[in-house]
């Protein structure tokens, strides 16, 4: 048909079909264009107010932060008390984080100098002001000198000086936000009313020429008309009548028949794409959303396999899940020679469709498994947003030239939704092991360590473990005593030189534990009493010969317990602590073993 309308042939629907086709390749366009500028807008707008956000945060942390040196140097010159310059110094360190943090935001924001330059001022008067009346006077009182009135008012004139040049600027940055949430909206609007200006305009021209043309071809399609008009339920869609003659009025009833079966087609792709993206913004961990991308691509591209391929941080490749014959396997497996083709990929910057396995295939023993399993062709899609780069989506069908451009293009665009998902979920993760870290020590807390505990009370409730649950309790000899006499900033680097070695002592799997205050524990899932008594040991002696400054030693007194079967957390937790105390009793800087059979404990 499409050659006859080349050649200039009349028939019945010659006029309708043409005014269809460019109909359906303008509106494709529109929407095409429109939402691919609608995305970009998207992206690039939400980026801005996302950047003046983070710009405001920033400008908070850094006034907090001064908030803090000038109450601790303050409290130090009036009462000349040293705990009020622990607010000093945790003030300073965090004036220095928030400064970096800030510098590098507005550093990302382009053609932003004269808010680089604000930036800069504000920093450079906040050091200023620590530098020049922050640590002089706190040292001029340590020399037993007072702090002149005079100086007083310069260091309170630098400060408003700062707070003043603070507020100034987060104005600005709250205008500029406004200004980008303001510009994001009227791009949105001006496109949505383009577009529906746009549609309207098609419409009324395809309006108008159907109903010309109708008028035209109105005798020969009488019949069918009546045969349509027949049906009870007027569905012309599930019961047109199988006309089989070559002629206009068959191939009218072909065309929309297969007309039909595309738009059904295209709409179950659209619900499914949908359906992915819900998903994906459901998942909370790597593995979930890994999980559904392949269980929702398998409803959008049927293929015998799919996979997902990262590079990690040692800059190897590693295959992170696959799904086959609807089965997603989470396994991670390294790759075995196939780098070399993911690399170039990589640098390429496009993705691929291998038509012909027999021609062409990455070399490895991973692809050479898959040939002989019958694959014939693959389908490679970097996982990108914007230009970064996270990984590569392959999927893998037994019949050779199955992927197509379309089936390509169509990932690509899913493409950036992906990684987005993907680094929600990671970025979830994250959020949620801050929760479960001691923020001094960077060990796991004590709500880590309980959830810990009934996890693994949970999978040894069959009773299959072969080696007990062992715990090791330790507590800092004479801490209290040891902060009085160095100070509290002192005790925090023991606290912290402690955690470094729990986290070098451990072995994988192992559970290192601030349990709190100066009290640490580890948890050993499957290790006998004797091999944790062995393992506290030799913490033990590191930590008596290795002392984060040479002015102190430090030693602790360590209690073990173990238990065999399903741990009871509680009575665990009993035992370890009176092996401690027994530890204590015996002169600390010592191991003691809790003893269950008679209930007692043994150094």
């Amino acid at each position: 048909m499409i050659k006859d309308l080349l050649q200039g042939k009349k028939f019945v629907g010659s006029g309708l079909l043409k005014a269809s086709i460019v109909f359906m390749i303008g509106f494709v366009l529109i929407v095409a264009l429109g939402f691919t500028y609608l995305v970009r807008s998207l992206f690039s707008n939400y980026e801005g107010v996302r950047q003046t956000a983070d710009l405001r945060t920033q400008l908070l942390r850094l006034e907090n932060a001064m908030v803090d040196q000038e109450t601790g140097q303050r409290g130090y010159l009036l009462t000349g008390r040293m705990e009020f310059l622990e607010p000093f110094d945790r003030g300073s360190l965090n004036y220095r984080s928030a400064s970096d943090a800030l510098l590098l935001e507005v550093r990302e924001m382009k053609g932003r100098t004269e808010l680089t330059k604000a930036v800069r001022q504000l920093t450079d008067t906040g050091l200023g002001w620590k530098k020049e009346f922050g640590d002089a006077q706190i040292r001029t009182v340590m020399a037993g000198e007072s702090v002149s009135e005079r100086e007083l008012l310069a260091a309170k004139q630098k400060l408003d000086q700062f707070r003043t040049q603070q507020r100034s600027l987060l104005e600005q940055v709250e205008l500029l936000r406004g200004e980008r949430r303001t510009e994001m909206l009227n791009r949105l609007y001006l496109l949505f009313g383009a577009i529906a200006l746009i549609f309207i305009v098609f419409q009324m021209l395809m309006l108008n020429y159907l109903q010309k043309g109708l008028m035209r071809i109105t005798r020969p399609i009488m019949q069918l008309d009546r045969v349509v008009a027949s049906y009870e339920d007027g569905n012309i869609r599930e019961r047109l009548p199988d006309y089989v003659e070559d002629n206009e009025i068959g191939r009218l009833v072909r065309n929309f028949r297969r007309m039909h079966d595309e738009m059904e087609k295209e709409k179950q792709t659209l619900e499914n794409t949908y359906r992915m993206i819900n998903m994906l913004h459901q998942s909370r961990s790597p593995e979930e959303a890994y999980r559904s991308i392949l269980k929702s691509l398998g409803s959008l591209i049927v293929c015998e396999r799919m996979s997902v391929i990262t590079q990690n941080a040692d800059r190897s490749f590693s295959v992170k899940a696959v799904c086959a014959e609807g089965t997603v396997s989470l396994d991670e497996r390294m790759l075995s020679g196939e780098e070399k083709d993911i690399q170039e990929l990589l640098n390429g910057g496009f993705s691929m469709v291998h038509e012909d396995w027999s021609q062409y295939r990455a070399e490895g023993e991973i692809t050479d498994g898959l040939y002989a399993l019958g694959i014939r062709s693959s389908m490679h899609i970097l996982l990108r947003k914007e230009a970064r780069v996270i990984g590569v989506l392959n999927l893998m069908s037994a019949r050779t030239g199955f992927f197509t451009l379309q089936k390509k293009e169509r990932l690509e665009k899913l493409s950036p939704m992906i990684v987005t998902a993907l680094e929600n979920a990671s970025e979830t993760v994250r959020i949620k092991n801050m929760a479960m870290r001691d923020g001094l020590t960077e060990l796991w807390n004590r709500r880590y360590f309980e959830q810990a505990l009934d996890g693994i009370a949970a999978q040894r409730e069959s009773g299959s473990a072969s080696l007990p649950l062992s715990l090791i309790l330790l507590d800092i000899d004479y801490f209290k005593t040891f902060n009085d006499t160095w100070g509290h900033p002192e005790g925090d680097l023991v606290l912290k030189h402690v955690g470094r070695l729990l986290m070098d002592e451990v072995r994988a799997g192992d559970i290192p534990v601030r349990f709190g205050g100066e009290e640490f524990a580890v948890l050993l899932p499957d290790t006998s009493p004797e091999a944790a008594r062995a393992a506290a040991e030799r913490f033990r002696v590191r930590l008596e010969s290795e002392s984060p400054s040479r002015k102190y030693r430090i030693t602790a007194s360590f209690g073990v317990a173990s238990v065999e079967g399903r741990p009871d957390g509680a009575a665990l937790i009993e035992a370890a602590d009176r092996a401690l105390y027994r530890a204590k009793e015996q002169g600390r800087n010592r191991v003691c073993v809790f003893a269950e059979e008679r209930g007692t404990e043994k150094g």
